[in-house]
């Protein structure tokens, strides 16, 4: 597809952010993107040192690993894409990074997997509806936790979830390595895909702060959250990204 052509082309010439805050200055709907992913960066730039660690669950086309090996060079960077030609796309783009042909959930072995063609970042473990007609195609892909398939002695900084509604079940395969380490996690929970897995926000809360010791904010900045402001933040459906750390 000609946007992924252009995505790819912005990351590999180091461009992307100045592309985002040129695509919002010009579509008023873009500027919420365009302010999140200013606290993005500034996160990345504060809280990892150039030997960081990091897991990207969710490759995709590696907009994301891309900006964490420019931040944390010196790094073990792991990131999973369950997706063949995704895979291989980042294997040839970023050879010094663990780039893993895998589903993370929690639990180990194989799955079904609901490939979106026409738009692959929709793709995940269930089909879901839009507007617009899907092109899916169905793919057994390989499941891995990140409790048993992390080297024993890797010690994550970071650890990024972006898997379409499935947040749960990554973060309930993790939970030891999440407890142990505590390390700084970006997620996604929004209406849209979490509750098409029955996840809500309660779900999370008692996972990362009740059981991980982490306290969940936006990317704005705002909380720690409670449960309550949590569920109230999720029911609003306005943001969709955030960060749970000490």
């Amino acid at each position: 597809m000609i946007r992924d052509v252009l995505i790819d082309t912005a990351v590999r010439l180091g461009i992307d952010d100045q592309l985002r805050i040129f695509r919002a200055a010009l579509h008023p709907a873009y500027r919420h993107d365009r302010v999140e992913s200013e606290h993005l960066q500034s996160l990345l730039t504060s809280a990892l040192a150039v030997d960081s660690n990091c897991i990207d669950i969710g490759g995709y086309r590696g907009r994301f690993i891309a900006n964490i090996i420019r931040i944390a060079p010196k790094g073990r960077h792991i990131v999973y894409e369950p997706l063949p030609h995704l895979h291989r796309f980042l294997v040839n783009r970023y050879p010094l990074a663990d780039i893993r042909l895998a589903a993370v959930s929690n639990e180990e072995g194989e799955k079904s997997f609901s490939y979106v063609k026409n738009v692959p970042a929709r793709s995940g473990f269930l089909e879901r509806s839009f507007v617009e007609r899907q092109q899916v195609k169905k793919l057994t892909v390989k499941t891995v936790t990140l409790d048993n398939d992390l080297p024993s002695d890797y010690v994550p900084t970071l650890i990024k979830i972006d898997v379409e509604g499935a947040e749960r079940q990554v973060i309930e395969g993790g939970i030891e390595t999440i407890t142990r380490n505590k390390p700084i996690i970006i997620f996604e929970h929004g209406k849209g895909g979490a509750a098409h897995y029955g996840t809500s926000p309660r779900h999370i809360f008692e996972l990362l702060h009740d059981q991980a010791g982490l306290h969940i904010f936006d990317l704005e900045g705002n909380g720690p959250y409670s449960l309550s402001q949590f569920e109230e933040s999720y029911a609003l459906d306005e943001r969709w990204d955030y960060i749970a750390r000490r």
